[in-house]
């Protein structure tokens, strides 16, 4: 650490530091300085009295050829990248100027020999912290693009920036003027106390002993900050002749000087992996600091093996971020804040956080607050995933410019992938794209010293294609990189870069536009390469269907049983399966061209196994046995209900306080029922139990739905939960926990997906309704379950079952939907019958109609379902349908449908045992017709009018779409639902019976039906 000098810590100037040392310590050692334009000629160590001799002479040089400056003009240095940039930014801050600006006159400075040796006289600084905190000490640059006319966009800068001009534009360098406040910022920083033992990710905190080598441009924070490090607090750097940064460069340097410690960019390291000699050279290091973006988690891991290793978070604009190196050596890539940068981790989508700097008490500690002082807080749009079990960890996710957003809404950050990818030998740099497509695409610049442009892209594809799928593993599905949506850069288009060697996902996006577009709108050829042998039999297609799926999917791990969507495969992953098995299959079988291969087929055989056996009767002509509809559906209800307890119904005595598992919290009528709950005083504790960490969700969403509550009450609790497992998934002690207090389950969760088969439904949801049975069975006050069901359970009711569907159990799937999503829940609801008639368990099915947006200007009806995707199509098509075939409008906002639900739970808790399973329809007894909604839809949209079936007929004639096409008329994802609606799927041919309801809800007694005004804020909302 520093020694003492005469002036406080952090009111201290750096040219005054200098001077001072010079005056006590001439010897001190500031560098390592290179003697010549190679490492072979040496090195000297500049001390502070040659320092302090340089910088008078630069400063008295400056008086001479510009006069003094009392106004603060600038000017610059443009040269080598040597010692003479920090003397020229010491003698600027003496004369009065700013550093770096141009001037009209250009004059070129003394050489270094020059500058050290030549006669000169002290040059006198005497103002004090106070005097100059607030003024201009030096201008940097922020990241931007490196080329021949990059630092003309440092230099052309007049006005001092706003926060706004340095995040605007992530692709240009822009000027950022420090002041004196800032480097006394910097200064104070490296002497806030930090738990004894732990290792700081700033390298301010290094032992005098220890030196660095200094290898980023000093024109960038991460290189001036090792001489300001040098310069404050006595810890010496080397610095390199001013050479590109080579793998042999830098191996070279590391073992020509011996320093102990190195700080490189992501890009660097990432490169000296490659070379045993350079790894070797790193391993001699104590300490190895990395920065400027993430790296990647092999390269890391490589490192970390033999050399503690830590992320050092910067910006320009901020200084130094004072983080701690985590604990644990296996979290190496993750950062540990200190509380003194006043950050607070903001979420801004799903598992994204953006780090945020808040003044706090002592803005001193703050560099940002002097770089913007008019600033309170300050978004840096980095954006960081928490510690999936220390919730104090932070994982560097990139930018928000680099979240990509596919035309569907979905969103995510590619940077994790892409630095796997780039872990690949044969792989310089990686870029995923897909803004506004319906899936995203990769980009990979090849090792051109390890890959011949000669040779074929396809072959360096299916070599880095292992790796593609390892960095496909940790995406979400939406976020994956399918096989045939791979590109090769060209040699003589390299990716731009910033100084720190950050690939400019922008400038990429918009030099490879053409290219882009050509992976897109090529035929999905991807698959091609697999063809089925002539001569394959069961087993061969199954092997055929195995690396079909894998590639579709982007990994491998998975079990010829294991469902397709259960591991994220989705509608348009599904129709491109259909197409590729049926051009291989045609390829090989000629004979098979009359029978198409549909996505139906494969969501009616969802694994690899079955899909198999269906594939293999279409190729050898053999018909596959099948089991009848309503055999299935019976022997999954008796898988899950024949070791039911016989037990009498339970007694509990009537309570004024419940406590609540809600699941599908963060789901879009979840967030209405946790606020309806929350709004109940009788409910004590609402447990939420999601797939994944919901609680900054959760809050984010309330705020955008403009649902008010304070969760620092504590009155709700977010658990991971996994519902196809045994106790959820949950810890011991906390299942016990909640057997102990639980009274009621709202068991909202479930997969929104009318395309998929009953058996994809059976691992998470069907068993998940069963292990809440259990639950039931189990807990102290007997847990009554509300579980929501659909009407879709009762859409195959005709006036042959009946002049009305009555509001109780039914146990014949004649009367469900031939569709797997009611399917599922028809046998659920009867998992819950058995439960009550045989084991006393009080549940509660609750038939949902459709539910619609909120009746609140907050808030928003869910895009990608049904209803918004006949919007968004039709206006693409310019033709709407008439009618929703013969389906009406009973829909239920989502706001008053909680509160329908919060009462009903309400009624039941009084009379839970009469009968222990009873039955509520939830649809809007005041119905009206689609025609009386359209002209909200015609006075926003230019739409006219057509029969829903021609309309239907329209979307069927796109017998191949491609991505674009579906992106502009998402409706072809569900289209086998809009076919239902013109088959009278929509409608029942008899009414449903809502009076028990009615009885039960009084908000449901007196709902309106929806109004034309309900269907204009609607429109306002998705704002197609």
């Amino acid at each position: 650490m520093a020694e003492h000098v005469v002036a406080p810590i952090g009111k201290r100037l750096m040219v005054q530091v200098i001077d001072d040392v010079a005056d006590r310590d001439p010897e001190r050692k500031v560098c390592a300085v290179p003697k010549g334009s190679e490492i072979s000629d040496g090195f000297f160590d500049l001390t502070f009295r040659e320092l302090a001799h340089a910088v008078n002479y630069m400063s008295w040089w400056i008086v001479e050829a510009f006069g003094r400056s009392s106004t603060m003009e600038t000017l610059t240095y443009l040269g080598a990248n040597d010692i003479r940039y920090l003397v020229m930014v010491m003698a600027c801050n003496k004369t009065g100027y700013k550093a770096l600006r141009p001037d009209l006159t250009t004059v070129e400075i003394p050489a270094p020999t020059e500058i050290l040796r030549g006669a000169t006289m002290p040059y006198l600084f005497s103002k004090s912290f106070e005097e100059v905190k607030d003024d201009v000490a030096f201008i940097a640059h922020s990241s931007g693009t490196t080329g021949p006319n990059a630092y003309w966009g440092i230099i052309s800068h007049t006005p001092r920036s706003s926060a706004d001009d340095i995040h605007q534009i992530t692709g240009i360098p822009k000027p950022i003027q420090l002041t004196f406040g800032y480097f006394g910022a910097l200064d104070a920083g490296a002497y806030v106390p930090i738990p004894p033992g732990r290792f700081s990710g700033v390298p301010d905190r290094l032992s005098k002993d220890d030196v660095i080598l200094a290898a980023a441009p000093f024109f960038h924070l991460m290189g001036f900050s090792l001489l300001i490090i040098s310069v404050f607090h006595g810890i010496r750097c080397v610095v390199a002749p001013d050479k590109p940064l080579s793998t042999e460069f830098l191996t070279s340097m590391l073992n020509a000087t011996k320093p102990t410690a190195i700080l490189l960019p992501p890009c660097i390291l990432e490169d000296m992996t490659l070379s045993q000699a350079s790894m070797e050279a790193l391993w001699n290091l104590k300490y190895v600091f990395w920065g400027g973006s993430s790296l990647s988690p092999e390269v890391g891991r490589k490192i970390r093996e033999h050399t503690p290793l830590a992320g050092f978070m910067g910006m320009t604009e901020a200084g130094f971020i004072l983080s701690l190196a985590p604990e644990d050596k296996e979290d190496w890539e993750y950062f540990e804040w200190w509380p003194t940068n006043g950050i607070e981790m903001e979420l801004v989508d799903d598992d994204l956080y953006e780090m945020v700097i808040h003044r706090h008490y002592d803005p001193f500690l703050q560099p940002i607050f002097h770089t913007f002082p008019d600033l309170d807080e300050y978004h840096t749009k980095d954006v960081y995933t928490r510690h999936p079990t220390k919730s104090n960890l932070w994982k560097l996710r990139g930018r928000l410019d680099d979240v990509v957003s596919l035309s569907n809404g979905e969103k995510f950050n590619p940077v994790t992938m892409e630095k796997i990818i780039e872990g690949h030998a044969l792989v310089a740099r990686a870029v995923v794209v897909g803004n506004g497509k319906f899936q995203p695409a990769l980009l990979v610049e090849p090792n051109w010293n390890q890959w011949s442009e000669d040779d074929p892209p396809r072959d360096l594809i299916a070599q880095i294609w292992p790796t593609v799928q390892d960095a496909n593993r940790i995406n979400p599905a939406h976020g994956r990189i399918m096989k045939n949506k791979i590109g090769v850069a060209l040699k003589n288009k390299p990716f731009q870069t910033t100084p720190k060697g950050s690939t400019q996902r922008r400038l990429v996006t918009r030099d490879y536009e053409k290219e882009i577009e050509d992976i897109y709108t090529k035929q999905d050829d991807g698959f091609t390469e697999y063809q089925i042998p002539d001569t394959a039999d069961l087993s061969g297609i199954q092997e055929f269907v195995r690396n079909v799926v894998s590639d579709a999917l982007g990994f491998s791990s998975f079990s010829d049983q294991t469902d397709f969507y259960s591991l994220g495969f989705d509608s348009l992953q599904t129709m491109q399966l259909s197409r590729t098995f049926q051009g291989s299959i045609c390829s090989c079988r000629p004979s098979t061209k009359s029978r198409a291969i549909t996505a139906q087929n494969i969501y009616g055989n969802p694994n690899v196994e079955k899909l198999a056996k269906f594939l293999y009767g279409i190729t050898s002509n053999v018909e596959q046995s099948t089991v009848a509809r309503s055999e299935k559906i019976d022997a999954l209800v008796q898988k899950y209900t024949i070791d039911l307890p016989e037990r009498e119904a339970g007694t509990r005595k009537a309570t004024d306080q419940h406590t609540v598992i809600l699941t599908g919290s963060t789901g879009s009528l979840g967030n209405y029922l946790l606020h309806a709950l929350l709004r109940n005083p009788s409910v004590v504790k609402v447990y939420c139990l999601n797939r994944s960490e919901a609680k900054d969700r959760q809050v984010k969403s309330f705020q955008e739905k403009g649902l008010e509550y304070d969760f620092s009450q504590g009155r709700v609790e977010f658990l991971v939960a996994s519902f196809g497992e045994e106790k959820f998934g949950l810890s011991g002690p906390k299942y016990e926990e909640m057997l102990r207090t639980v009274t009621t389950v709202v068991h909202n969760a479930w997969r929104m997906d009318f395309n998929i088969s009953v058996d994809s439904f059976e691992d998470v949801h069907i068993r998940g309704v069963r292990h809440f049975i259990d639950f039931s069975l189990q807990s102290i006050h007997n847990a009554h379950i509300f579980f929501m069901s659909s009407i879709g359970t009762i859409g195959g009711w005709t006036l042959t079952h009946g002049p009305s569907v009555p509001e109780t159990p039914l146990e014949d799937c004649d009367v469900t939907l031939r569709q797997g999503y009611a399917e599922a829940k028809h046998i659920c609801e009867r998992i819950c019958l058995a439960a009550s008639q045989k084991a006393g368990v009080p549940t509660t099915l609750l038939r949902l109609g459709q539910i619609a947006g909120p009746t609140t200007e907050n808030g928003m009806w869910n895009r990608q379902e049904w209803l918004p995707l006949i919007v968004a199509t039709s206006k693409a098509m310019g033709k709407i349908p008439r009618t929703l075939g013969s389906m009406p409008v009973e829909w239920t906002p989502v706001d008053t449908l909680a509160t329908i639900i919060t009462e009903l739970i309400q009624t039941r808790s009084t009379s839970q045992t009469d009968p222990p399973c009873s039955v509520f329809h939830l649809v809007n007894p005041s119905a009206t017709s689609w025609e009386s909604l359209l002209p909200a839809i015609q006075e926003r949209y230019n739409v006219q009018p057509i029969e829903m079936s021609e309309w239907v007929n329209e979307l069927e004639s796109i017998t191949n779409p491609s991505p674009a096409e579906v992106a502009a008329k998402p409706a072809l994802k569900v289209l086998g639902f809009y076919q239902g609606l013109v088959e009278g799927e929509g409608a029942l041919s008899a009414p449903m019976e809502v009076e028990k309801t009615k009885e039960a809800s009084i908000t449901m007694k007196s709902m309106r039906p929806i109004s034309i005004e309900l269907m204009a804020n609607w429109l306002k909302q998705w704002n197609f």
